[in-house]
This record gives structure tokens, C-alpha cells and sequence, in this order.
């Protein structure tokens, strides 16, 4: 055999072996093909783990609250919202605490639209809280929403429609605290009460009390059923 012949045949049959070896071989780790596979996505998890506890760490530092929410709304969620988007795409379910803080951090910047949409998308998955809340997804978001109400309220501000849209979730559909829906029929019964719709303020805020004792609502209450009772003369007297 000639030396040149030798030298192909070797030549070819260590090209063979690479494409075997290749074919064999894992797929390798890459941004692009981050969510390829559920190995991948666990190692691109890490990375934006380790990521995020470093931008935990940058918010900690901050003490004003304003730099903090300048900070989350114009850098921190536009940093992760590609990594989100592909996962929810990706149809994988793992345990996402990237995802659930960036639905905090919606929250927190009162982006109730994407919130709202990425907690539907986080109970149906199963995620969790960060342990520091003591709390799960569902208490997190119905929690969130009303104490923004009762801010935008006391604004002189509507908090519409999120109070009422989320009525039907936080008393019936999800399982929560009392209080929590308790204060829901509070406030929407408050805002009927200034709309002189009194059986409608009635209702609302003796769920309230029903489902929370302590509420605070016996002096409205009164006033309500005081108002019901003027009226009733009017529509007699009416027909």
C-alpha cells in the first residue's frame, strides 16, 4: 500500500469516527439553545439565578424606594423578559424563581396586566414563593392588588378594574386568609356607599364582616341599612 494511500484511508476513517462521536455526543450548552432540552434549561437556570441574586443584592443596597422602582421597571425586567418569554414557549415545568421574582417585581411596579398574566401562568405551573414571603403565589397577588386599592383610594384615585375583577378569585375561586377577600367587599362596598348604591354597599360589606368579624364595618353597615329604609317609603308611596 502507498503512503499516500495509507494517509487517506486514515484521513477517512477519522473523519467517519468524528461524525459518530458527534452524533453521540450531548448537545452542547449554549445561550441559543438554553431551553432546547430540560438539561439545558436547568444550566441556563442556574445562570440567571446567580444573576438575579446579584441584582437582589444591587436593590438591597438601595434605600430609596423611588431609585429602587426606577431600577426594577427600567433595567432589572427588561433584563429577564427574554428569558421568561422563551420559557413559557419552551413548555417546560421546573421550578422558576427568576419567574416568580420578576412577577414580584411586576407587582411592585404596579404592571398589573403582565403580572396578572404571568401569576396565572406561575399557579397553573405550580411555582413558588421565595421562601422570605411565607406565603404562595395566589396570597402573594390578591394581597398585592389590595393593598394598591385601598392606596389608589385613599388617592382619590379608582383602583378599577382590578378590585372587582379579581372578587370572583379571591372569594370563591382561590384559597386565602379570610381577611384577604374580607377587605376585597370592604372596599367595593366603601366606594358603593359613595355612590349612594346602598343595597349594593349592604352586601358587600356584610360578606365582609361575615368573613372577617373584625373588619370595622358596623358603623357603614348602620349607615346603609339606615339609607334602605328612608328609600323604601319613596318606591311604596310610588306605586
Amino acid at each position: 500500500m502507498s503512503l499516500a494511500l495509507a494517509h487517506k484511508r486514515r484521513i477517512l476513517a477519522q473523519g467517519t469516527a468524528a461524525v459518530i462521536a458527534a452524533a453521540a455526543a450531548p448537545l452542547a450548552y449554549s445561550p441559543a439553545e438554553a431551553l432546547s432540552s430540560p438539561a439545558n434549561a436547568k444550566k441556563h437556570l442556574l445562570l440567571m439565578e446567580a444573576s438575579l441574586g446579584e441584582d437582589l443584592k444591587r436593590l438591597s443596597d438601595l434605600k430609596n424606594l423611588a431609585s429602587k422602582q426606577t431600577l426594577k421597571r427600567t433595567e432589572l425586567l427588561p433584563k429577564y423578559q427574554d428569558f421568561i418569554q422563551r420559557y413559557m414557549d419552551s413548555g417546560l415545568v421546573m421550578q422558576n424563581p427568576v419567574l416568580v421574582q420578576v412577577m414580584v417585581w411586576l407587582f411592585d411596579t404596579e404592571q398589573f396586566e403582565d403580572g396578572l398574566e404571568l401569576a396565572d401562568f406561575a399557579i397553573e405551573q405550580g411555582q413558588e414563593m421565595p421562601e422570605r414571603f411565607k406565603r404562595n403565589v395566589q396570597t402573594f397577588v390578591a394581597d398585592a392588588v389590595i393593598e394598591w386599592a385601598f392606596r389608589e383610594y385613599n388617592a382619590q384615585r379608582s383602583p378599577e378594574p382590578y378590585l372587582s375583577d379579581l372578587l370572583p378569585r379571591v372569594d370563591g375561586e382561590w384559597d386565602l386568609p379570610e381577611q384577604i377577600p374580607s377587605k376585597y367587599h370592604k372596599l367595593i362596598g366603601m366606594r358603593a356607599m359613595e355612590a349612594e348604591q346602598w343595597e349594593t354597599a349592604l352586601k358587600h360589606l356584610e360578606r365582609s364582616t361575615e368573613l372577617h368579624a373584625k373588619a370595622g364595618n358596623e358603623t357603614r353597615i348602620a349607615k346603609c341599612r339606615k339609607a334602605i329604609a328612608k328609600q323604601a317609603p319613596a318606591v311604596t308611596g310610588a306605586q
